[in-house]
This record gives C-alpha cells, structure tokens and sequence, in this order.
C-alpha cells in the first residue's frame, strides 16, 4: 500500500484542535499513522477523511478514470475549519 502524507494547507476560520499550515502526518504503508513529535491530528478530522485515505493507498487498483487519483485537497466536516492536502510518497 502506498505511504501518503496529509499536510494542512489552510485553515479557513477556525480549527478546535488548532492545526496550523504546515502541520503534516503520515499514514504508512502498514497502516498506521506517523504524527510528528509535539503535534496532533483531530479526530473529527481523520475520521472523515479516513474512507479516502484508504482507497488513496491502494489507487494503482482502481479503475484509471476514477477520481481518487485526481483528488488531493479535503477538508474536516467543519465548512470554516481546516483543508488537507493529500499526496503519495
């Protein structure tokens, strides 16, 4: 499985847990998550954005017009919180 890094690319309004631009984590090929010393990841956030993360590992076994591959910027369910760029390594 592929190793993607998700870093904040914005923070619209607001964000509870205070995530800032620049702040990154890994997901793993093993499938666990990487969280850089002294930093961390909502909760909220990662559980909605862990149905495209999943697929995004594994997109070399989809179709080669579906739109996983294409995508690379989600955002928490907060419409004024944070966007998430999402990219493979």
């Amino acid at each position: 499985m592929k190793e993607l890094k998700i870093q904040v690319i914005d923070v619209k309004e607001r964000c509870g847990a205070k995530h800032k631009a620049g702040d990154t984590f890994f997901i793993r090929g093993e499938g666990t998550i990487a969280i850089p010393d002294g930093k961390k990841v909502c909760v909220y956030a990662l559980n909605s954005l862990f149905p495209f993360l999943s697929l995004k590992q594994r997109e070399d076994e989809l179709s080669h017009n579906d739109w996983v591959s294409e995508t690379e910027i989600l955002c928490c369910p907060d419409p004024k919180g944070v966007v998430f760029k999402v990219t493979t390594l």
